[in-house]
């Protein structure tokens, strides 16, 4: 199941408020489509297509990033097993409501 339905990394990044903007411009650039999951004081957290994705890249824009402004944490997951979970049970929810 987690096979079918890993098709994103989570990339999640903590910068000063007033750089918000700069780290949604770089994620933009990594993935056309990836898509912002929340964006609270600073911490931003995307969903990023993998097949729009290489690891390296990531990396590379972030130590770019890190010589225009001050990056305080970052991290690049696969999906979870918990994030399956939850894509399986809104997808029967929505089934369900249309049944």
């Amino acid at each position: 199941m987690k096979k079918r339905y890993r098709e994103s990394y989570i990339f999640i990044i903590t910068t000063s408020s007033s750089n918000e903007e700069e780290v949604e411009n770089m994620v933009q650039y990594l993935s056309l489509n990836a898509n912002k999951i929340y964006q609270i004081s600073g911490t931003q957290k995307f969903k990023m297509p993998k097949q729009e994705v290489r690891i390296a890249d990531v990396f590379q824009a972030v130590e770019n990033a890190k010589s225009r402004f001050t990056v305080f944490a970052w991290g690049l997951a696969d999906t979870t097993l918990e994030d399956v979970f939850i894509k399986v049970a809104r997808g029967a929810q929505v089934v369900n409501i249309l049944s």
